[in-house]
């Protein structure tokens, strides 16, 4: 125990004294591919229909680096997402697989020399499809059953070695995605549904300094 405590003050100490010679990344353009997990959580449904879908998908993008204080630096993104997550509700077409376009902002805060904290906020925007349909009162009123962009928090973890970063962060999706409330005609059950995401992304990015 006092060995432990040995260690965390000597390692406070030198971070401490070292505050002085650690600054933020340069500017810099990252290259970015990572691989992600996609996570949808359904709410107030009744488990015959499925709670928890999920599947792996990739992003690959860029961002610019800017620093703007002497251990902090601001980013800003641009990615492809591509999401995939099991379909265990209806089996509808298209429905394991979206593609979004998605807008990172995050503040970076460098701990010691090439390991920094990221905190920030994401726009997401669903491209080329819609997703699930519903209908509401009557089978001919179809209804878009998921909105078609999203904004979460995000934070995360960056290590820079020479040029090469690596890089884990995760997204909780702040909007109801989807929302559901409507008398189902075939079981006669009242179905109010919301649903809500989030991300992790693991990732190798490439710096242009």
């Amino acid at each position: 125990m006092k060995n432990s405590k040995l260690y965390y003050n000597f390692f406070l100490i030198t971070l401490l004294l070292n505050q002085k010679s650690i600054t933020a990344q340069s500017n810099a353009v990252l290259l970015n591919f990572a691989v992600n997990m996609y996570n949808i959580d359904r709410f107030n449904i009744s488990e015959q229909y499925g709670t928890y879908l999920y599947g792996t998908g990739f992003n690959i993008g860029f961002a610019f680096e800017k620093h703007i204080l002497k251990s902090t630096s601001v980013m800003l993104g641009f990615e492809f997402s591509n999401r995939k997550y099991d379909n265990t509700i209806w089996k509808l077409e298209n429905a394991v697989e979206d593609n979004y376009i998605s807008f990172p902002i995050s503040i970076n805060y460098y701990l010691i020399k090439n390991f920094a904290i990221q905190v920030g906020i994401q726009f997401d925007h669903l491209i080329f499809k819609q997703k699930f349909i519903y209908y509401k009162d009557a089978p001919n009123d179809q209804i878009s059953g998921y909105t078609k962009y999203d904004i979460g928090l995000n934070t995360g973890l960056r290590f820079q070695f020479y040029n090469f970063e690596l890089n884990g962060t995760f997204n909780l999706g702040l909007r109801n995605i989807y929302c559901l409330k409507y008398l189902d005609p075939v079981t006669g059950d009242l179905l109010d549904d919301f649903v809500k995401s989030h991300l992790f992304k693991f990732g190798i990015s490439y710096l242009f300094k």
